[in-house]
């Protein structure tokens, strides 16, 4: 029974040490931000599942601004770029400090056809991982294509899609991925269509006659009526009484004979010679005993 069970031991720990070896690549997060020119920025996350002291992969197209770091140090690397560029680092990694960071730019992720644009990524590293997840953030004002297109949208199609208020981000979850199998993206994306508003014919009509009947009445009151019958046409009844007295005297009359032309008490010529005199159309000048009233002409000239 004894030996029974060191042999169970044995085989468990083979195992065990069978599954980590398979993944050399504990962690992989691939985050990608597009421009609408098309250029795109890209930023990696590895953790190994073992230190390793170098580390190379290959990207399709030419790579620019390219950085690597891992904790609190930068990480050097020899770059042979072309059509594909080719990336070697050398890693001083421990146990405790697997994980590295890297970026670059390229504008060979996008391709631009008609008026939609694919984004076409391999992000393949031919190692075994265990964990990965990749996001793809669409530039603002674009969105995916119809899906009744003959190309597939997206690619891998076990994606999720969200939006941040501004952007579309498209991103993918997977797991235990082998070197040999292939870590292709795609996606297919446009600007977006604004949407046109339409009025009914109606509406248009009733809105038309509106403006028509606003900018006659302006035409009118400012082009086409006279000063008086623009000034006569705020004032009161009394008001009017009054200043037609004073116009027909010739443009200046004696308080007195107001009262007289127009059948008012005293008291009711004063108070409305106070609202002339304030509204500005006429001037009040004290003569004797009573008051000579002026209008002022300028406010009855064309």
């Amino acid at each position: 029974m004894k030996k029974l069970m060191l042999i169970l031991a044995f085989f468990y720990s083979l195992l065990i040490s069978l599954n980590l070896s398979f993944a050399q690549i504990q962690y992989y997060g691939v985050e990608t931000v597009l421009e609408k020119s098309g250029k795109s920025f890209t930023k990696l996350t590895i953790t190994f599942a073992e230190p390793v002291k170098n580390f190379s992969f290959s990207v399709m197209g030419r790579v620019e601004n390219f950085k690597a770091e891992t904790i609190g140090e930068f990480i050097e690397c020899k770059q042979e770029i072309s059509g594909i560029s080719l990336i070697y680092c050398d890693l001083n990694l421990s146990q405790e400090k697997r994980t590295i960071k890297l970026s670059f730019e390229t504008k060979d992720f996008v391709k631009i056809l008609d008026d939609k644009f694919i984004f076409y990524a391999d992000f393949g590293l031919k190692k075994d991982i265990d964990s990965i997840f990749v996001s793809v953030k669409l530039p603002e004002g674009m969105a995916l294509v119809n899906k009744n297109i003959s190309e597939r949208v997206l690619f891998p199609e076990n994606s999720t899609i969200l939006s941040d208020g501004r952007h579309i981000i498209v991103s993918w979850k997977l797991s235990d991925l082998r070197k040999d199998q292939p870590l292709i993206f795609q996606i297919i994306y446009e600007p977006l269509t604004p949407t046109k508003t339409f009025f009914p014919l109606s509406h248009l009509i009733i809105l038309g006659i509106a403006i028509a009947s606003i900018s006659f009445l302006i035409f009118y009151f400012y082009y086409l009526r006279k000063p008086k019958e623009l000034v006569l046409s705020v004032l009161d009844d009394f008001e009017r009484r009054v200043l037609n007295s004073i116009i027909e005297a010739g443009g200046e009359i004696k308080q007195k004979k107001v009262v007289k032309a127009t059948n008012l008490s005293k008291a009711k010529v004063s108070r409305v010679v106070k609202s002339l005199e304030k509204r500005g159309l006429i001037e009040v000048k004290r003569v004797g005993r009573t008051n000579l009233l002026k209008l002022v002409k300028k406010k009855f000239e064309l």
